[in-house]
């Protein structure tokens, strides 16, 4: 098993009871945080009816008056459509993290690497789910706009690192755009595997526990403990979210799975 990225040689104090609370704050700013970016992309905060327009009560703006993830209206504001090139990018990302990391056979990672930068921004991690397709590979950009969804998948800021205990929530099309990489998460199970690795060349595993299809509005699926609000985590979950039904924006279906294994290596 991979050492942790985020450790350090000295042994952490035991937090006080205002650490702790203090910490918890901090932890809620940054996940309100994230919520507040997936109003302005419409990733589920937003309540849709059977209109055109989301019920909010904020002003109506571009960036809250549309829905990345549905794609379905066009709009000259829109980023550039790269998922027809995304598998590509995260391939290429994948090859050259394996050969920059020759000890991978023996279990090492490196530390602290620097993420790799494609048309989506800043690229942490390479995301693979073997029941959508041997070959199926998404690069996964840091951050749920326009700029990242339309280029493969992206990361919930805020949530949990991958391998971190809290939940590493994720999120992308499953319609609307060239290539959708959630197009067929329907074929995603509960024992289903799911592989993120990660520019400091380690591979964690994740296993499907339940999937399930929530209103747009539940965004307690993003918690740390997933609808536990202010519970602290004791074990790492992925979480994954796209759109229901498949060529509509009205729910969300929501993928949990709970780490099962962690190494060194792309493999």
């Amino acid at each position: 098993m991979p050492e942790n990225p985020h450790a350090t040689d000295a042994a952490e104090p035991t937090p006080s009871s205002d650490t702790t609370q203090t910490s918890r704050m901090r932890r809620n700013v940054l996940i309100g945080a994230a919520v507040a970016a997936a109003v302005a992309v419409g990733l589920g905060v937003v309540r849709w009816t059977n209109s055109t327009e989301p019920v909010t009560t904020a002003p109506k703006t571009a960036a809250v008056t549309q829905d990345p993830l549905a794609g379905s209206r066009p709009s000259p504001e829109k980023a550039a459509d790269h998922t027809d090139k995304a598998s590509e990018q995260a391939r290429k990302t994948l090859n050259q993290w394996s050969e920059s990391n020759p000890a991978a056979s023996d279990n090492k990672h490196t530390l602290r690497s620097t993420p790799e930068t494609g048309v989506g921004g800043s690229l942490h991690e390479v995301l693979r789910i073997p029941a959508l397709g041997a070959s199926w590979v998404q690069p996964i950009y840091e951050g749920v706009g326009q700029q990242q969804l339309r280029a493969g998948v992206g990361h919930f800021e805020g949530t949990a690192e991958p391998g971190e205990d809290g939940n590493f929530a994720v999120a992308g099309h499953r319609s609307g755009v060239a290539s959708p990489p959630f197009r067929d998460i329907d074929r995603v199970k509960p024992g289903s595997a799911v592989m993120v690795t990660t520019a400091d060349r380690a591979t964690y595993t994740y296993t499907v526990t339940r999937v399930r299809v929530v209103a747009p509005t539940d965004v307690n699926v993003l918690l740390p403990v997933p609808d536990k609000p202010n519970v602290d985590p004791t074990t790492a979950k992925l979480t994954i979210v796209t759109c229901w039904p498949a060529t509509g924006h009205t729910r969300r279906v929501v993928v949990e799975a709970d780490l099962t294994s962690a190494r060194g290596g792309v493999r």
